[in-house]
């Protein structure tokens, strides 16, 4: 709920692209990635390690 309300998304858009059901346009990936203190190369890199 919290990513949700400070993204301006639904809780319902969280889940699709936490699931991977939708993927997040780059507005929306950018917002993603200075939430979590990131970039958004971080974040769209799929051959890195977390």
């Amino acid at each position: 709920r919290e990513l949700a309300k400070a993204l301006g998304i639904t809780n319902g858009s969280v889940s699709n692209i936490e699931t991977g059901k939708t993927k997040p346009n780059i507005d929306l990936a950018h917002r993603v990635a200075t939430y979590f203190g990131v970039s958004a190369d971080d974040l769209l890199d799929d051959e890195r390690e977390v």
